[in-house]
C-alpha cells in the first residue's frame, strides 16, 4: 500500500469498492483491480485490528 491509511480510511475505501462491484457496471478489467485492492485493504484492516487489540490487552495488563 503506497499511501498512509488509517483504519477508517481503509474501511471507507472498502465500502466504496463494494458499492462499485454491486453496481454491476464494472468491466472485467476494473473488477480485477477492485478485487485486488479490496484484498489489500482487508489485509491492512486485519493487521490494524490485531495491533489495536494487542494495545488494548497490554493496557489492561499494565493496569493490573
Amino acid at each position: 500500500m503506497s499511501k498512509k491509511l488509517n483504519f477508517d480510511q481503509a474501511y471507507k475505501e472498502l465500502q466504496e469498492i463494494l458499492g462499485q462491484i454491486q453496481s454491476e457496471e464494472v468491466s472485467v478489467e476494473e473488477l480485477s483491480k477492485l478485487v485486488k485492492r479490496g484484498a489489500e485493504l482487508i489485509q491492512y484492516c486485519k493487521k490494524r485490528l490485531r495491533t489495536i487489540e494487542e494495545d488494548i490487552d497490554q493496557a489492561f495488563r499494565d493496569d493490573d
